[in-house]
């Protein structure tokens, strides 16, 4: 009987610890996109500041 109540308790600690990994991995993956769409949309915001100062024409 014991063993089975150990076993019991050691499958829901790695269930547990399956869930919490997966759920770290998903949160990094969704944070990563976020972020990285953000500093790809400035540097493109930079980018076209500089094409513009460039090439206007003074007046």
């Amino acid at each position: 009987m014991i063993p089975l109540i150990g076993g019991a308790i050691g499958l829901f600690a790695a269930t547990v610890n399956a869930v919490g990994i997966g759920a770290t991995a998903g949160m990094g993956y969704g944070l990563g996109r976020k972020y990285g769409r953000k500093m790809c949309e400035f540097a493109e915001t930079m980018e076209s500041r500089m094409i513009n100062l460039i090439t206007t024409p003074p007046e």
